[in-house]
């Protein structure tokens, strides 16, 4: 028999190579939550383990990492230690449908607490597939019935900085070989049609171009917006309006040509199928750690699919290559998606908790790792040195800049 032995939950704060700064938050550093899950062979005492990883962000779920603790210890684990999987040939399954009836039971996939659970459904899978001898990208794609591919191809994503900044990065990406470039917008106006404007000047005209304002935009200014960079044709304006303007969400859906696509808005299952119900949106814009976890992701890429709705897959600044191999696992379990972000982890963390380099290659092409579960193995001695206490966590190092504006949770 096959038995949840221990849940074990602890915190690390990764620092970054240069501050990470959009219209809601501006950050040097993240702090994360990470998962530790034991299966045990009741049988013959073996042990085999697994880690989950998530990223909670106050202002965009409303959690905070001493809020995604106490869910994990308080509610969670409680409920998952010591439970046995029904089926020990196929450990992920019964670990998937463990996991389905706690998230049912409690109200998972319809309140925002993605990045309690995210954590938690990730370790908990990852060990499942390590001891099945399987991959979660595997299990995932022929659970859907579908094929895995062997890689996917990452665009960039710009943060605000300085005209010299902006160039500079540009012209990285061109030579990067990135086919889709994200830009974050909504600080300043004519700033904004700026970076737009040389964005397009300097990637030419075969880059997709798309933006990003997290929240920062009212209607008109969406719209005003919307008119003045229709020369340079962006494909996508994400989240332009505060997350709980869902009319205006439906309208500017109807009356701009860029697609609408949400991310702030998009942060449970119910939430997905109320989007699509209103048809408020062009696009869905997945980051796993905001969901829920990878079962939560699957159900919202499956209500795009249905509806019609184009799927991008998102990333959380600061992620290790923990939710890295998780975005890149769904990425190559289902059908292509719009855009995928993440895997500049060399590029902006000082040091990773995997041995593995998930970084994406020349081109953003990032392979689906060899090996079982997540397919990411742990650097333990970076986890251990990394690893801090919440009250150590709040406190911000010297060189960190970090501030939260609440666009995406307050009107």
């Amino acid at each position: 028999m096959i038995k949840i032995a221990d849940i074990h939950v602890s915190t690390v704060l990764l620092p970054f190579r240069f501050a990470f700064k959009h219209s809601l938050a501006s950050r040097s550093h993240s702090t994360n939550v990470i998962v530790r899950v034991t299966l045990e062979n009741t049988l013959s005492g073996a042990t085999v383990f697994g880690l989950g990883e998530s990223v909670p962000r106050e202002y965009v779920t409303g959690e905070t990492c001493e809020s995604a603790v106490d869910e994990i210890k308080g509610n969670f684990a409680g409920t998952l230690v010591g439970r046995s999987f029904a089926d020990e040939r196929k450990p992920t399954d019964s670990a998937c449908r463990l996991l389905e009836q706690t998230a049912s039971a409690m109200n998972v996939y319809g309140r925002r607490i993605g990045a309690s659970f995210c954590a938690l459904e990730l370790a908990l899978l990852d060990a499942a597939a390590r001891l099945e001898k399987t991959s979660i990208c595997n299990w995932l794609a022929e659970k859907n019935t579908r094929t895995a591919c062997d890689f996917i191809n990452y665009g960039g994503v710009i943060p605000f900085g300085k005209p010299n900044a902006l160039t500079a990065l540009l012209y990285f990406y061109r030579l990067y070989g990135y086919k889709t470039v994200k830009l974050k917008v909504g600080d300043d106006p004519e700033l904004d049609i700026f970076t737009v404007r040389k964005a397009r000047e300097l990637l030419g005209n075969s880059t997709v171009i798309r933006v990003d304002a997290n929240c920062a935009w009212d209607f008109d200014q969406t719209v005003e917006f919307s008119k003045r960079v229709k020369a340079f044709n962006v494909a996508s304006i994400e989240q332009p309006v505060p997350y709980d303007h869902l009319d205006e969400l439906v309208e500017l859906t109807k009356s701009v040509q860029p697609e609408i696509v949400v991310d702030e808005s998009l942060c449970t299952v119910e939430e997905a199928e109320n989007l699509a119900r209103m048809k408020a949106c062009g696009g869905f814009n997945i980051r796993i750690s905001k969901v829920g976890g990878l079962i939560a992701a699957q159900k919202i890429v499956d209500i795009a699919l249905k509806h019609g709705i184009k799927i991008h897959l998102g990333a959380q600044v600061g992620e290790s290559g923990i939710l890295t191999a998780a975005g890149r696992a769904l990425g190559c379990a289902n059908p292509p998606f719009e855009n995928y972000e993440g895997a500049q982890n060399f590029f902006l963390l000082k040091e990773d908790l995997t041995k593995e380099n998930m970084t994406h290659g020349l081109g953003g092409k990032g392979k689906m790792p060899q090996g079982h579960g997540l397919g990411a193995t742990v650097n333990e001695s970076n986890l251990s040195r990394l690893m801090v206490k919440l009250k150590a966590a709040n406190a911000q190092p010297g060189s960190a800049a970090i501030e939260a504006k609440g666009r995406g949770l307050h009107v």
